[in-house]
């Protein structure tokens, strides 16, 4: 099954590790709840799930999302626990993104008073 946001705009997701079987399908459907509420043609949406093997990593899932909102990239990409506390930790940061992008900056700082902040951004690897 594949959902889109309008037609011919498909949320591609892809994986590395051992990401379940069910987070693309919680991604996709996080990812349009955001795409959906947008008046500006999504010409292109794709995420990205990775699954850390090493135990070492105290965030070992992260999440990207990279979407063209009418021709301007907009990104977003965090680090949690696990994979579906990132994906919704996306979901919040893609949101004060595309605020930031429309000019809503205000929106985008409510974000980061939320908990969505620097401390779910990804650990360097050494």
């Amino acid at each position: 099954m594949s959902l889109r946001t309008r037609p011919g705009t498909e949320i591609t997701v892809t994986t590395r590790g051992e990401v379940t079987l069910a987070a693309p399908d919680y991604a996709r459907t996080k990812l349009l709840a955001v795409l959906e509420r947008l008046d500006e043609p999504v010409l292109a949406a794709r995420v990205k799930l990775t699954q850390e093997p090493r135990h070492s990593v105290t965030k070992p899932s992260t999440a990207q999302a990279t979407i063209d909102l009418n021709g301007r990239p907009v990104r977003a990409h965090v680090a949690a626990a696990t994979m579906q506390e990132a994906v919704d930790l996306l979901q919040e940061r893609l949101r004060g993104r595309i605020a930031r992008v429309r000019g809503h900056r205000n929106h985008g700082r409510h974000a980061e008073r939320l908990g969505v902040g620097q401390d779910h951004r990804p650990q360097r690897r050494e």
